[in-house]
């Protein structure tokens, strides 16, 4: 037992020295990756399902190596697709993506550093397009007006350490649950899952 507890101390200890030798240290750079995902609402009939892409820039801030909080903006596309009794049905859509990620990081190991965390995603839906094709007809109507929604983020993913190059594949589910019809209770629900990866520069 005392040669456990002695093993932990140093453990600790050097955990410690680790921590306070660089107590604060940010970064900046871009994040880029696809987003499949799936909406589903109470009509009777199956989810919508597909995949877009997004991009943009993101910045972060690390405290004693342990705490990491991140923030960005991206421009992000969705498209979702089903068939139905008449053909396919697909909505797309352009977004800007205002994700805040918090995590616990294990910023004291020497090259690659895992890191999970939550935080919450705002958002603002504009340019749609609502595209109906059966069979050599396809029709596409222009969805107007612009909508904003939160998610709620769950993920996890590594820190690769090259000199002053972050390197920073991650994984994330963003997730918006919400009653639709107060007067009915039907319900809607959007997952997209982030597959990314962050090039950052740090001084």
């Amino acid at each position: 037992m005392k040669k456990l507890i002695f093993v932990l101390v140093l453990l600790t200890a050097w955990c410690a020295a680790q921590c306070l030798s660089a107590p604060i240290s940010t970064r900046v750079g871009v994040k880029f990756g696809f987003n499949p995902g799936k909406y589903d609402f109470d009509d009777g009939q199956d989810e919508f399902k597909g995949t877009g892409v997004h991009f943009g820039i993101g910045m972060g801030t690390d405290i004693l190596n342990l705490i990491s909080l991140d923030m960005g903006a991206q421009f992000r596309t969705t498209r979702y697709s089903r068939e139905e009794a008449l053909g396919t049905r697909t909505f797309s859509y352009d977004n800007l993506y205002f994700p805040i990620f918090l995590s616990l990081k294990a910023g004291m190991l020497p090259l690659i550093s895992p890191y999970v965390g939550a935080g919450i995603g705002i958002n603002v839906q504009f340019n749609g397009i609502n595209r109906f094709e059966s069979g050599a007809i396809a029709v596409e109507t222009p969805i107007e007006g612009s909508s904003t929604n939160a998610f709620l983020i769950l993920g996890l993913g590594a820190e690769i350490r090259l000199l002053k190059l972050r390197i920073s594949p991650e994984f994330t589910a963003n997730i918006n649950a919400q009653a639709d019809n107060e007067a009915t209770e039907a319900t809607e629900e959007n997952i997209d899952y982030h597959i990314s990866l962050g090039l950052y520069y740090a001084p």
